[in-house]
């Protein structure tokens, strides 16, 4: 077998998979999810050491039974993320268009792509994949996204997510440029807040009162001016998901990037809120200022 074949092999076969567990109907890749959660909850895996740490650090005033509840259904939550991803990878628009049980805030955005070009925050909360479907009828989105080091998979990954059309940009100085070049063009933009922020890149905010490191490409795209920013999740919910979009605070639209990346963060808090477990706790975000992963 050729080098190249068998590079691309692991891509075919995970190809494969996804086409066979899309066939899952929603309710049987959540009891499957269970399962995952489940024995990584008594495994110690490192998502759930990492889950228990930012809990712990973040919920200090909760009952230590409280922490660990909270922690199992974030595992599952995570876990269902992951089991439905090949269905809204793979599936017909059709099929995925009955999982939206309920939209919150619809005009909000409609409004904003009407006026010119629109940022939209959207938090590791619930499926955030599952948006894609959610924004085929309405509008074609531009995001940015770290390249994987295995460029078939990479390729396969960006294959699934534009599907309906939407346009991933690689996080180089000439894929910020195209983005910019779409908000000129008055497009709609995304931003996944709460990742891992590249060194010299971010700024120290605070989320639930702890003190920690945000990126700043929110901030450095809306100081641009011209835009308007939306927070939006999509909630996990029975036989699917509700839509929420929220307005957010003007104080993100400030000059100063340490008021503007806190007014962020509080917005992360705020979506949050909606139900703490659905908020992906895997991350580790208080990486840098906090002493907690062990």
């Amino acid at each position: 077998m050729a080098a190249a074949e068998r590079k691309r092999y692991p891509v075919r076969t995970i190809r494969l998979l996804l086409r066979v567990f899309a066939c899952l109907p929603l309710r049987a890749s959540r009891v499957l999810a269970s399962g995952v959660a489940s024995l990584t909850w008594h495994l110690k895996l490192r998502a759930a050491r990492t889950t228990i740490q930012n809990i712990e650090h973040c919920y200090r005033e909760l009952p230590t039974t409280e922490q660990r509840s909270l922690a199992r259904r974030s595992l599952w939550h995570t876990a269902c993320t992951v089991f439905e991803l090949p269905a809204v990878w793979t599936s017909s628009y059709r099929r995925l268009q009955k999982w939206i049980r309920h939209v919150e805030g619809e005009s909000l955005l409609t409004e904003g792509i009407q006026n010119g070009s629109v940022l939209l925050i959207v938090p590791h909360f619930g499926n955030w994949e599952f948006l894609s479907t959610y924004f085929n009828a309405i509008t074609k989105y531009a995001c940015m996204y770290s390249p994987r080091r295995l460029y078939e998979l990479d390729e396969l990954i960006n294959q699934c997510r534009g599907r309906f059309g939407s346009e991933f940009l690689p996080v180089t100085r000439s894929g910020f440029r195209a983005l910019v070049t779409r908000i000129r063009e008055g497009g709609v933009v995304i931003v996944l807040p709460d990742q891992v922020p590249t060194e010299g890149q971010s700024v120290t905010s605070r989320f639930l009162g702890q003190p920690l490191k945000t990126g700043t490409l929110a901030h450095s795209l809306l100081k641009r001016g011209g835009m308007k920013a939306l927070c939006i999740v999509a909630e996990r919910c029975k036989g699917g998901f509700n839509i929420h979009i929220q307005d957010v605070d003007d104080a993100i639209y400030s000059a100063d990037a340490d008021v503007s990346v806190q007014a962020l963060d509080h917005e992360i808090e705020r979506m949050g809120e909606l139900d703490p477990a659905q908020y992906q706790w895997e991350y580790k975000r208080f990486r840098g200022c906090a002493e907690i992963y062990r």
